[in-house]
């Protein structure tokens, strides 16, 4: 094994956790014992599990006996690999005439082959090692994206481990660089994922450039090996870039969803890259997946047709490139009608013909947006000067979900000198304002 890999082996270890369980099989290699200065209390590792398939869990058990007639307080370490990564240091308290028996453990590093790295119990009085090893994990038989992409500084990257049994279960453990990333007790969303998609999956943002090694360790449950998946990742200027989602429809945030009311949300996607590959559909507080869309190009428009409904739940969609790249959009938030907020009217200037000469006519051009799903009417306002005044009135009306523009207008006042005031354009739920100039 070259040295890079033997280094993420030995350091790349992960926070050590208490075993409940006494470990299973006998130590392997050699066992060490260690004293303090006057005899008093004795470090022995009495046993470990390995060999492991690389990537699963090992154990490490130790045992400190007090020989002496007082109780003796100690720092105790965990340390693993020719770099002496710290796993955990404890502090406790061993009675005299006693043993106290310590059980910690790691996940190793899903290294393809068979390996072997010391082990070491440090304390304040002595210090016991062992040599443990690892069998090489299997390639894992389905991965995605290719094993060597090149990304853009700040794009997210959605990699996926394909299950080895479809109908078994499995944990992964994801690494990146060395640095464990996950538990491998994954969250409801990585269940339901799997569930349907028969993978599993991790999302991570590469901000700075450089070189990244990712790694995925596949244990499956009442197995007797490990599987694993690398990428390596190449963050750098030119690289691929995260797919966009633009032009929702509908275009607002909220939708009132009568219970049983099928609904349709739709938007356009593009991956400058020309990789897209598909949508996952996700209502996000029930965890669950609605639909898995496929996608395809540079641009694509992607739609759901669902009566699901969860209140305040999101439609949220995922967007994934062939190449791994993902974006994923906040989506649409779903209230029951009788909970859902009065939406209004929306009010923007879309232009006006400012500078005018005095005495000639001001128009504003304003452009309005239905925000809610329900038919809305309203009365807009134009206001001008510092001293505000209303010079016009319009009344408007717009089905929910659509857009559309009015015009306001008033003649300007015969002025010596040039003059610049604000215009106001007022509804009932919203007002937007621009400065004007007429020219004496």
């Amino acid at each position: 094994m070259d040295n890079p890999t033997r280094r993420r082996l030995l350091e790349g270890v992960s926070v050590a956790t208490l075993v409940l369980a006494a470990a299973g099989g006998p130590v392997a290699g050699r066992e060490s014992t260690a004293a303090d200065g006057t005899g008093t209390i004795e470090v022995s590792i009495v046993e470990t599990d390995a060999p492991v398939p690389a990537g699963e869990f090992l154990r490490v058990t130790t045992e400190l006996e007090n020989t002496g007639a007082e109780d003796v307080r100690l720092g105790l370490e965990l340390l693993v690999g020719e770099a002496e990564a710290r796993i955990e240091r404890r502090e406790l308290t061993v009675p005299a005439g006693e043993t106290r028996t310590v059980r910690q453990g790691f996940f190793t590093y899903p290294v393809p082959r068979d390996d072997e790295f010391p082990v070491r119990v440090v304390t304040d009085v002595g210090t016991a090692e062992i040599t443990v090893s690892v069998v090489g994990a299997s390639a894992v038989p389905d991965s995605s994206p290719d094993d060597e992409l090149a990304v853009e500084p700040g794009t997210e990257v959605f990699f996926e481990a394909g299950a080895i049994d479809p109908d078994g279960v499995q944990q992964t453990i994801w690494w990146v660089d060395g640095e464990q990333e996950s538990s491998g007790v994954g969250g409801p969303w990585e269940a339901a994922y799997y569930a349907e998609a028969g993978a599993d999956y991790f999302r991570y943002t590469f901000d700075s450039t450089g070189t990244y090694d990712v790694a995925a360790a596949v244990l499956p449950d009442d197995a007797d090996e490990s599987f694993v998946a690398t990428w390596t990742v190449d963050v750098t200027a030119g690289g691929n870039t995260s797919p966009t989602i633009d032009d929702r429809t509908p275009a607002q945030d909220v939708l009132e969803i009568a219970r049983g009311e099928t609904y349709t949300v739709e938007f356009t996607t593009t991956d400058p890259d020309g990789d897209l590959d598909r949508v996952v559909w996700w209502l996000t507080q029930a965890d669950t997946i609605l639909e898995i869309t496929d996608l395809e190009g540079a641009t694509d428009t992607a739609s759901l047709t669902t009566d699901a409904f969860c209140h305040t739940c999101n439609v949220q969609p995922w967007v994934i490139g062939s190449d791994g790249t993902f974006t994923a959009d906040e989506g649409w938030q779903l209230l029951d009608g009788d909970d859902a907020p009065d939406a209004g009217l929306s009010v923007s200037i879309r232009s006006t013909n400012s500078p005018v000469d005095a005495g000639d006519v001001l128009e504003v051009i304003v452009d309005l947006e239905n925000d809610g799903t329900t038919y809305r009417e309203d009365e807009l306002d134009l206001i001008v000067g510092y001293d505000p005044e209303r010079v016009d009135t319009q009344p408007v009306s717009l089905d929910g979900g659509e857009s559309g523009a009015a015009t306001l207008e008033f003649e300007t006042a015969a002025v010596s000198q040039d003059q610049s005031f604000p215009v106001r354009v007022v509804g009932a739920d919203d007002e937007a304002e621009v400065p004007v100039q007429v020219l004496a």
